[in-house]
């Protein structure tokens, strides 16, 4: 029970600052002066041009980000399901110090 209006109460404090972010004026981009002045002084056509070039340069940064997260959900119970296929056994103490030296290499 707790847990659970931990949790709620954490989800509801995200979702507002998220909100509160999202809605601000700089989340729109246009915040430094020089790149405003510069996009306002250019025709149409060079206004159309920086929103396709945004846009094309977003999509080798969404596709790095998609892989790496792709890449680890599917690599991240490798190291679990190597070690659940040891045997179980559970080797002899050793006693002198070149049968220690052994079993670390």
């Amino acid at each position: 029970m707790m847990r659970g209006a931990i949790f709620r109460t954490l989800t509801i404090v995200g979702v507002g600052i998220s909100a509160v972010f999202a809605c601000s004026s700089a989340a729109f981009a246009q915040g430094c002066a020089l790149c405003y002045t510069d996009a306002a002084a250019t025709g149409p056509h060079a206004q159309a041009a920086l929103r396709h070039g945004i846009l094309i340069l977003m999509i080798p940064a969404t596709l790095i980000v998609v892989g790496f997260f792709s890449l680890l959900c599917l690599r991240r119970n490798m190291h679990r399901e190597s070690v659940e296929r040891l045997p179980a056994t559970i080797p002899p103490a050793s006693s002198t110090i070149s049968e220690i030296v052994l079993d670390l290499n």
